[in-house]
């Protein structure tokens, strides 16, 4: 592991500490235990069914910006999407991120940078539309600063990543020269010759910017996948006896996956529990309630991943060396 990832790993794992420690000394453990004790099971199971079902719009919004490099079945898309989010949740610091492109380019023997491209613009849509979300919680209720500042950071870091990623693709040649002469020139020679050769496929993996029809379609996706994840806060705040707004999945969308998007501990553990108490909190759940809520929707978050991530791994024969790119 190299010192960048230690660090980030390392800061990932104090922010969860952080966040675990916070939460046991402001809230009574005996009363999140009696709010959980309360769970309506069915309601529960809903909202995994729910969750698992957003994998597979996942696949396919992922399907339609891979398929102007190669149109692939669905079915092929789907196990290296639940995999990757599940090692996503397993490793530390968000460094499962990598995985899912590595395991398609391994299985469908593609180039990993031009998956990696792909895998870049599914984020520039992803914080488009928290930043929709946010505006969008904007309109119903009166919110604090930091709530405000929280979505213009957004807003600004979606529309950054677009423009250059649109300016990567519409000037290849000269993104290349300019990272050859520019960036790369402080690498150490080795470093920098790996990073060039992987540039011309990178910006192949973002040829559905200008495809016709494929943008189009994955933001279609995108919305079908995004209204469908954050309708599972409504089944789990049923499950945990609270009656939230329809239009609360907006705003505890926006919250938690910003909180999220930072370093933190595998599975995002304490970081994903504060965000919902702070998300709910802004509705004026009490806070023990929004801590066994927040449990209860992290339990909906992982569960369904182990299972099929496990089953895919399972089929495809998957040791965990193999999900390591840095081994091959």
């Amino acid at each position: 592991m190299t010192r960048g990832r230690l660090a980030l790993t390392a800061l990932g794992i104090a922010l969860s500490a952080v966040a675990v420690v916070a939460l046991l000394r402001a809230f009574r453990a005996a009363d999140v235990a009696e709010h959980l004790r309360a769970t309506r099971p069915e309601w529960l199971v809903a909202g995994m069914a729910v969750t698992a079902f957003g994998y597979v719009l996942r696949a396919y919004r992922w399907r339609a910006l891979l398929s102007p490099q190669r149109k692939l079945p669905v079915g092929r898309v789907f196990g290296p999407t639940v995999i990757g989010f599940l090692a996503i949740n397993a490793l530390p610091a968000r460094l499962g991120e990598f995985v899912r492109a590595y395991l398609l380019a391994r299985f469908e023997r593609m180039p990993t940078a031009g998956v990696l491209g792909s895998c870049a613009l599914e984020r520039v849509l992803d914080l488009g539309f928290l930043a929709l979300f946010w505006a969008l919680s904007l309109l119903f209720a009166p919110y604090p600063e930091w709530f405000r500042l929280s979505g213009y950071l957004t807003f600004g870091l979606g529309g950054l990543a677009a423009a250059g990623l649109w300016l990567f693709q519409a000037r290849r040649a000269h993104a290349e020269r300019f990272l050859d002469h520019g960036l790369l020139s402080w690498l150490p020679t080795r470093l920098k010759e790996g990073i060039k050769g992987a540039i011309p496929a990178f910006g192949d993996g973002l040829t559905a910017l200008g495809a016709p029809g494929v943008l189009p379609r994955a933001v279609a996706w995108s919305a079908a996948m995004w209204l469908v994840n954050a309708s599972v806060f409504l089944l789990i705040g049923y499950a945990a006896g609270l009656d939230l707004p329809l239009w609360s999945p907006f705003l505890l969308a926006f919250v938690v996956c910003v909180a999220i998007l930072l370093p933190s501990s595998p599975g995002f553990v304490g970081v994903m529990e504060a965000a919902c108490v702070v998300g709910l909190s802004l509705l004026g759940v009490d806070g023990a309630h929004a801590l066994a809520f927040g449990i209860l929707y992290h339990l909906c978050q992982i569960l369904p991943l182990v299972l099929l991530g496990s089953v895919v791994a399972l089929r495809a024969h998957l040791r965990p060396a193999d999900l390591a790119p840095e081994n091959r």
